[in-house]
C-alpha cells in the first residue's frame, strides 16, 4: 500500500504434547463461533524437524511485467525450503486465479499457504473471490488458503495459522480521518456504502480476524512450542510505516488491525512460555520487533512492479 491507494479529503475531525497424529480444527466461513467443528488428522512422522519458511508479501504481480515474475518465479522454484508463506497482496481479483497457479507451480511439491490482502479483491468482491481461491485449492494439490480455520503443522515444534485480516479503522482519527481509501471505490462490499457503514464494515471485518486468533491459535500454542501468524495487515500499530516513518493518525485508521492485535496480546498472556511470529505486509515498509516478550513481528518491504521474496525464516 502506498500513496496511490488515498486521496484527502476536505474535511476535518473533532476534537503443543507428543503426539503421532494431531487433529487440525475446522469451522465454517461464517465465523460462528457456535457452530459444529470438523476435524481431520495428519500423521507428524512426516514432518521436518524444523520448519524452513520462504516468506512473500505485496508482490502485486498484476503490476510487474513477465520478466520480473519469471525471475520471482525461478528463485521460488531453485531455493530450499520447506513450506511457502505469502501474506497477501498477491495480485488483482482478474488475475489472482492464474497468478497463484503459477506461484503453486514453481512451489511444487512443497506446500503454499496463503492469506489474500486488500488488492486481491479489486474488481470484484470479498466473497467471490475467497470462493475462486478456495475452489481452486481443491484442482492445485500444494495451495492451500489460510481462512483462520485450521492449525497447520509446518515440523513437529511449530504450526502455522492465519487469516487475511482487514484494517479495523480503529487507530489514528479512525472514521474522522481524513483520507480516503481506494479500497472503497475497488472492492464491490464498500462501493455502494455511505461513510458510517463502510468504517462499520472495515471494523467487523477486522473483528472477523480476532475471532478466527482467538478460535484456532490457543489450539495451537497448546500444541506446539512455535506458532507463525499469517495475516495481511498488521495487527499492532507500532508496526505500521507509511513512507518510511511511523504511521501517523490520518492513514493509521487503513494501516492497523487493533482488534486482531488485543486478541493476540490477550492469547499470549494466557501461554507466557510459546512463541509467536507474526507475518504481514500491506504497508509496503519493513519492520521487526517484539511487541511482548513472546510476540514477533516481521512486516515485508514492497515496492509494486518488483516482486520480491522477503526472506526464509527457520523454526526449529
Amino acid at each position: 500500500m502506498n500513496s496511490s491507494d488515498f486521496m484527502f479529503l476536505f474535511r476535518f475531525p473533532g476534537s503443543r504434547p507428543a503426539l503421532n497424529r494431531v487433529k487440525m480444527c475446522s469451522r465454517s466461513r461464517s465465523g460462528n463461533s457456535t457452530q459444529h467443528l470438523r476435524t481431520r488428522t495428519m500423521n507428524l512422522k512426516s514432518l521436518p524437524l524444523a520448519a524452513r519458511i520462504l516468506w512473500l508479501s505485496d508482490i502485486h504481480l498484476d503490476q510487474a511485467n513477465p520478466q520480473k515474475i519469471n525471475m520471482l518465479l525461478d528463485e521460488i522454484s531453485g531455493l530450499e525450503y520447506s513450506a511457502l508463506v505469502v501474506t497477501g497482496d498477491i495480485s488483482s481479483a482478474r488475475f489472482l486465479s492464474g497468478h497463484l497457479r503459477q506461484l503453486a507451480t514453481a512451489c511444487y511439491p512443497r506446500p503454499m499457504h496463503v492469506v489474500l490482502g486488500n488488492h486481491d479483491f479489486h474488481g470484484s468482491s470479498i466473497d467471490s473471490v475467497e470462493r475462486e481461491v478456495t475452489d481452486l485449492c481443491r484442482s492445485v494439490r500444494n495451495l492451500h488458503h489460510l481462512q483462520g480455520s485450521e492449525v497447520v503443522p509446518l515440523s513437529k515444534n511449530t504450526a502455522l495459522v492465519g487469516h487475511r485480516g482487514w484494517a479495523d479503522a480503529r487507530a489514528g482519527w479512525g472514521n474522522q480521518t481524513v483520507v480516503e481509501n481506494r479500497d472503497h471505490h475497488s472492492i464491490k462490499d464498500f462501493q455502494m456504502l455511505d461513510r458510517q457503514a463502510l468504517f462499520s464494515k472495515m471494523e467487523w471485518l477486522g473483528m472477523e480476524s480476532a475471532r478466527s486468533f482467538r478460535h484456532t491459535l490457543p489450539y495451537a500454542l497448546t500444541g506446539y512450542q512455535n506458532v507463525v501468524v499469517a495475516t495481511h495487515v498488521p495487527p499492532f500499530l507500532q508496526a505500521a510505516y507509511f513512507s518510511g516513518r511511523p504511521c501517523g493518525p490520518t492513514h493509521s485508521p487503513y494501516f492497523t488491525n487493533l482488534g486482531a492485535g488485543m486478541a493476540l496480546c490477550g492469547i499470549a498472556r494466557r501461554f507466557p512460555h510459546k512463541r509467536i511470529t507474526v507475518l504481514a505486509g500491506h504497508t509496503h515498509n519493513r519492520f521487526q520487533g517484539n511487541i511482548m516478550s513472546n510476540i514477533e513481528i516481521r512486516v515485508g518491504k514492497a515496492r509494486r512492479g518488483n516482486p520480491a521474496i522477503q526472506e526464509i525464516l527457520e523454526f526449529p
